[in-house]
Formats: C-alpha cells, sequence, structure tokens
C-alpha cells in the first residue's frame, strides 16, 4: 500500500520532473501528485481545493511547454489534460473549472497537431462543446466554438462552414466574430445546401404501420440505457429539448419513430433510481409515436439503431453530483474531505480507482449457440464453463483482491442481447466487464489465443471475429463506425488495452504450462457491439479455437477450462495490483 505525508507530498512536487524514474511510475507519481495530493491540503473547502490544484496542474502545464524534450512525450501531456479535466468533472461549480476545461480541449488540439493523433482532435472538439454547454456565458465561449470549427476544417469544409456561422448567430458581441466572419467568407463555396445531418424521411409503404413492441431501460446514478424494440426497421430523429422552468418541464430527450403504432400491451417499466424521472410514449400524430426521456441529472447523450430485431438505443450520460444536490437539499454533495495529514492509504482510495465490481460475460446462449466445434460442441456452453470457473477464483480471493462483487451476465442457457449485456454491466456499477468467447475459422489448423478491446482496425481477420461476434444483432459497416465514433472517446481505450494485455499473457502463460502448444495471438482490436457504452476497462477474450479438432477436444476437459479460467483470474489480479500500489522514488 503507498502512504504519503504532506512532506513526502511537498517533496514529491520538487522531484516531480526528475524522470530517473519510468514512464509509467512517472504516470502513477504524477496522477497521484494532481489528483491524490489535494486531499490531504489543510483546508477541506471545495473551492479553495480546486484552486490549489489548478495553480499546480497550470504550473506542471507551463513547465512542459517550456521544456523541449519533455514537450515530446505524449504521457505526460496526457497526465495534465486529464489532470485539467478532472479538476472540472469533481467541480464544475468551482471558479477554475471552466479554465480547467477549456486547457484540457486546448491540449487535446495541441496533442492532437503535435502526435498526429485524430482521437486526440476529436476529444478537443467534444470538451470544447461540453464547455459551450456547460458555461454559455463565459467570455471563452466563443473560443471554444472557434475550435470547433478550426479543427472540423481539417475534415469537413461545409461542416466548417456551419461551425463558424455559430459564433456569428450565437455569439453576436464575440472578439472571434471578426475572424468567423472572414472564414465563412472563405469557405463560401462549400456552403452546404442544408444543414449538416438532416436527412428527409424515405417512403415508406402504409400497408402497415411498425410496432413499438417493447422499451425497457437500466440505469445507475451517472448512466441510463433505454432500448426501444420495435418489429422492423423505421426511421427516427432524436432531438433534445431545453428545460422549461414555466410550464414546469425539465430537460427532454425524444425520440420520434415514423411510420409506427403502439402495441397495445405496451408496458414500461417504472424509474426507481436514476438519471430519468419518467419515460413517456405515446402517438404524436395518426402516424408516428413519441418516446420522452424525463431527465434529471444530464451531460450528454448518445442515440443509434441495431438490428435483427431492429432496436433504437437511447444512451443518456449525466452527473452523479447533481443528483445527490437535488435529491438531498441541504445535504448537497461536497467534496470528498481531506484524509489524514500523515498518509494517503494508497494510489487507488486517492484517485478513486479501486477495482470493486466485476461483471463477466459468458458470450452468446439460448437460440444463440455461438461457433460449434466439429464434433458438435457449442460455443455457448463452454463461454459459461469458463465463466462459471472465473467467478468461483474471484469469489475465493475477492478479500485479497479488494473486490466486494462479482456477477454474471447470466448464469444459464439463455439468450441476451448484446446491448443490454453493456446495459446490466452499467446498472450493476461495474469497474471491469469480460466477455468470455471461444473464436472459430474456415481453416481448421487455426488456432491460439486472443484478446480484444474495442476500436476501429483495418486488420480482415480481426474485423471477421468480430462480425462472427455480432451475428447476433446485424448492423452495417457505415451504421457501427457512427456509432463508434460516439462512444471511443468514453470507451477506456488505453486502461481496456493494459488490462487486455495482462489477461492476454497470463492465459498464454497459464495454459502453456501443460498444453503445448499455444499460439499467442497477441492483443488486437475491432469493433464489438458488446463492448459498445461499457465506459469502463473492457474486454472480450477468445479462449480458444473451438473450430480447431485439438482445442475442441481441449475445451472438453476440465482441466484446462480451469486453467483458462486462472489465467483470466491472474490478468484481473495483476491489473488491479497496478491500480492500487505504485513505487515512489
Amino acid at each position: 500500500m503507498l502512504k504519503l505525508s504532506i512532506k513526502s507530498g511537498l517533496l514529491i512536487s520538487k522531484k516531480l520532473y526528475n524522470f530517473t524514474v519510468s514512464i509509467k511510475k512517472f504516470h502513477f507519481t504524477a496522477i497521484l501528485l494532481i489528483l491524490g495530493l489535494s486531499f490531504s491540503i489543510l483546508d477541506s473547502n471545495a473551492q479553495d481545493l480546486s484552486e490549489n490544484l489548478y495553480s499546480e496542474t497550470l504550473q506542471l502545464y507551463k513547465n512542459l511547454a517550456a521544456d523541449s524534450k519533455k514537450v515530446r512525450d505524449k504521457k505526460i501531456w496526457e497526465i495534465i489534460a486529464i489532470a485539467f479535466y478532472s479538476i472540472y468533472k469533481n467541480s464544475p461549480k468551482a471558479k477554475k473549472a471552466p479554465d480547467s476545461l477549456f486547457i484540457s480541449a486546448k491540449m487535446y488540439e495541441e496533442m492532437g497537431e503535435r502526435f498526429k493523433s485524430q482521437d486526440d482532435l476529436d476529444r478537443s472538439v467534444e470538451y470544447s462543446r461540453l464547455f459551450i454547454r456547460k458555461y454559455p456565458d463565459n467570455s471563452l465561449a466563443d473560443d471554444a466554438q472557434l475550435r470547433v470549427a478550426r479543427i472540423i476544417e481539417k475534415r469537413s469544409k461545409p461542416g466548417a462552414y456551419i461551425e463558424y456561422k455559430k459564433i456569428v448567430s450565437d455569439f453576436q458581441n464575440a472578439d472571434m466574430k471578426p475572424i468567423a466572419e472572414h472564414k465563412i467568407q472563405e469557405l463560401t463555396p462549400f456552403k452546404p445546401s442544408k444543414r449538416h445531418g438532416d436527412a428527409k424521411p424515405s417512403p415508406r409503404s402504409k400497408s402497415r404501420l411498425t410496432s413499438v413492441n417493447k422499451i425497457r431501460h437500466w440505469s445507475t446514478n451517472n448512466f441510463t440505457r433505454v432500448v426501444i424494440h420495435l418489429d422492423k426497421e423505421a426511421t427516427f430523429y432524436p432531438k433534445l429539448l431545453k428545460p422549461d422552468p414555466s410550464i414546469g418541464k425539465p430537460l427532454r430527450l425524444f425520440v420520434d419513430i415514423n411510420d409506427t403504432r403502439v402495441n397495445d400491451d405496451m408496458y414500461v417499466e417504472p424509474i426507481t433510481k436514476g438519471l430519468l424521472e419518467q419515460i413517456k410514449f405515446a402517438r404524436n400524430t395518426h402516424n408516428k409515436v413519441r418516446v420522452v426521456l424525463y431527465i434529471k441529472s444530464f451531460d450528454n447523450y448518445k442515440v443509434f439503431a441495431l438490428q435483427e430485431p431492429f432496436r433504437i438505443v437511447m444512451d443518456i450520460h449525466g452527473d452523479e453530483k447533481m443528483l445527490l444536490s437535488k435529491s438531498n437539499g441541504q445535504n448537497a454533495y461536497k467534496y470528498p474531505p481531506k484524509l489524514p495529514q500523515d498518509k494517503v492509504s494508497s494510489l487507488s482510495k486517492a484517485l478513486g480507482l479501486k477495482i470493486k465490481t466485476v461483471v463477466i460475460d459468458p458470450g452468446h446462449g439460448g437460440h444463440d449457440p455461438g461457433a460449434i466445434g466439429p464434433s458438435g460442441l457449442k460455443e455457448k456452453d463452454i463461454n459459461l464453463k469458463i465463466a462459471k470457473a472465473l467467478k468461483k477464483k474471484l469469489d475465493r480471493d475477492r478479500k485479497n483482491l479488494g473486490i466486494e462483487k462479482i456477477y454474471l451476465t447470466r448464469n444459464s442457457d439463455k439468450f441476451i442481447p448484446l446491448e443490454e449485456r453493456t446495459g446490466i454491466a452499467k446498472k450493476l456499477g461495474a469497474d471491469l466487464f469480460i466477455s468470455i468467447h471461444c473464436n472459430a475459422a474456415r481453416d481448421k489448423k487455426a488456432s491460439g489465443i486472443e484478446t480484444y478491446v474495442l476500436s476501429f482496425t483495418d486488420d480482415q481477420r480481426s474485423l471477421a471475429v468480430a462480425a462472427r461476434e455480432n451475428a447476433s444483432t446485424r448492423i452495417s459497416r457505415s451504421d457501427l463506425k457512427n456509432v463508434l465514433q460516439k462512444y471511443l472517446l468514453s470507451a477506456k481505450i488505453d486502461e481496456s488495452e493494459r488490462f487486455a494485455g495482462y489477461v492476454q499473457n497470463s492465459l498464454v502463460n497459464e495454459v502453456s504450462r501443460r498444453y503445448k502448444p499455444v499460439q499467442n495471438k497477441g492483443v488486437k482490436k475491432a469493433p464489438f457491439i458488446v463492448l459498445i457504452g461499457a465506459d469502463i476497462p473492457s474486454i472480450l477474450v477468445e479462449t480458444s479455437f473451438i473450430s480447431n479438432p485439438r482445442d475442441e477436444k481441449r475445451l472438453k476437459n476440465t482441466d484446462y477450462i480451469d486453467r483458462l479460467a486462472e489465467g483470466i483470474f491472474t490478468g484481473i489480479e495483476q491489473y488491479s495490483s497496478e491500480l492500487q500500489t505504485a513505487s515512489i522514488q
């Protein structure tokens, strides 16, 4: 466990840029200083904590910019950018919160340019839009909008035209207005004929209206997923409505679904907790159904569709602190109290990174058997055996690991849609999500172990694996790309890759002790629907090739199943240990 006195904390501050320690160790030391040391500041007032932390982080940023060697290290950039964002996130009403969010967005733009990273540029756009939404009257709001336009201009001049127009229309007296007007004139040849994203509904047969069959939802204090089930595909249009206190209306997100009707026996389970006050649905016109979500706390939202059967997924992310403030009245959220002056109990406690809840997802089930081996062995059955063996091992050592709860998304042979698995993990408050599968290939000699994280890829074999695992729900490649673009910024890719690395290596090491050969196929990226929306470290493990006769025979062996479970368990143990301990030199 890591213990840190105020005196030693200040010493670390002086030595922060002494890079005799490894980058990995610096990563944890810097985060501890930036995010954890503030808990030990004598003044426990949230405003003072926020300002002190902001001053420390701003000085780190200035030091970085002035150091010709360290300025080339992306890890350091990321640490400081995350620290600025955390200042805003932990206390969004503090005096320095707007500046913190603005600088974080600025740093991601700089990282995108310096390190040629589109992901960083996209994150800069996301944080800049968040700034405008959260602080529309701030003098930097037009600067944030200019940043959005500038980044989008690199990819889409029509899109940039729209973003520059927003500065002129939404920020009448802004100092960025002359720049925007000049850019609008320059981009006039690219002026879009209609607003980006607008689309006219395609003609549909009116012989029979599509039925809205079911609405399901899963909620936590900072996330809600609503899934609308229809009996066939339909066009739909989401829209966010601002709150209207004059008529007692909160913030609302609705989706209009064309050429639809509501089933007479439609029932929505009552909402007992989370971000939503209620869900309402009705025929808005003679051939259109509107589903409205009444929102108590809001940060952002995403809406997308899945096929076979057709579903509309509505994800809402909110602020748990706002919920606590609204529900508790005088007992509103307060900044975490200071820790004892002589210690910070551990890195994980200081940063809130302790793994408390693990959700294990046995792939496939019910009418979806997954891949089937040469002798008829079904993937769904093996996945469940491995998952149960893993849960047993985690239950056995949960105290040593510091894990409080372990769940399975299914503990019997039943079918669960892919998007519901992530919803279950979110509802259970998962800190880690592991989806367990068996691989398959046309080449019966193909074998090995590989672990995946959610991302784009051009690798055709990885895409084929994802297509097979996504087979229970159809989505076009273009639609999947759009969905991924919405989610990758919050998908914890770096953490997932580290977690996947531990699991992959420990799996191969454990299995190869007795079974040879075992091919280490490594950690890979692919667009798995089951991982979409799980903004926690999440992986999909392909344990063996059930299509390989030798591997299929091994998968029938209880010792082999146990070794696979032990390998995944060891990976979880190692990742948990990384979060909970770090050396300070």
